[in-house]
């Protein structure tokens, strides 16, 4: 049996919201977007990365950090990131599509190639993740699953997130979750690997510096560290990490263009 050909999509951009430009700050001399594209190479079975940017002038960097790395890269919409992800993936004709977003630097590749092994073996159209913790696993879809989320999709919420159109269709799509079932320490319960808030990035920075080496980065790694320092947790404890659904203002309408 041939393996499916497995594409990462990193969707990356400079205009976040809570912290504008946070892609490209620095976590231990290198871009937080450099740490994330090298932590999805590690994937085990991927055959290829592709940064799905935007067509902002302020974007050019971002496309120009890819490029750099030797990543290939796409450039569309702002808002309807589901088709630029869509189109992103589609020269590399994959069977399997891993969705990463650019403000995880310590994405774990072994979570991610276990995602797709149960998406895989499981005959499912989408895997998320069941007691990870925020930043270290990824999104798992079908090909064909993206592609009809793409033509069907008209609630900008689906547009904006990209995934959504997916679980939210259980009775449709074959949808699974890629459980822990080894917990955390209690000392690193609650921990939060993203990036959304300039606390986020001070914490990442912490960890970063810790670990003596660069991506990819195993889960039990960070975990070891912050075991050793819980008053870690103190950088961004205080940070509320909003749902999809309270992202984007947008997400009241409908798509029509």
């Amino acid at each position: 049996m041939t393996a499916p050909r497995t594409v990462v999509v990193v969707q990356a951009r400079m205009g976040s919201t809570r912290l504008p430009g946070k892609v490209l700050s620095e976590i231990e001399g290198d871009p937080l977007l450099a740490w994330t594209i090298r932590g999805v190479q590690a994937i085990r079975g991927v055959a290829q990365v592709v940064v799905a940017t935007t067509t902002e002038p302020s974007d050019d960097p971002v496309a120009a950090l890819a490029d750099g790395l030797g990543v290939a890269s796409h450039r569309g919409s702002v808002h309807d990131v589901l088709a630029r992800c869509h189109d992103a993936v589609v020269p590399f004709e994959p069977d399997v599509v891993v969705r990463q977003t650019a403000d995880n630097p310590f994405p774990d590749p072994n979570v991610a190639a276990a995602q797709v092994r149960s998406l895989v073996q499981g005959g499912l159209d989408y895997v998320g993740i069941d007691g990870w913790p925020l930043g270290i696993a990824a999104e798992a879809c079908r090909m064909t699953a993206l592609e009809a989320a793409n033509r069907e999709a008209t609630d900008l919420a689906d547009r904006e997130h990209v995934m959504p159109f997916l679980y939210r269709q259980p009775d449709r799509f074959q949808v699974g979750r890629l459980r822990r079932t080894g917990r955390a320490v209690p000392a690193v319960e609650g921990a939060r690997y993203t990036v959304d808030t300039a606390d986020d990035l001070a914490f990442a920075r912490e960890l970063a510096a810790r670990l003596g080496h660069g991506p990819p980065v195993d889960l039990a790694e960070l975990e070891t560290i912050i075991a050793d320092e819980p008053e870690l947790l103190e950088l961004n404890a205080a940070v509320e990490q909003r749902s999809w659904r309270e992202v984007q203002p947008r997400e009241a309408g409908r798509w029509t263009s």
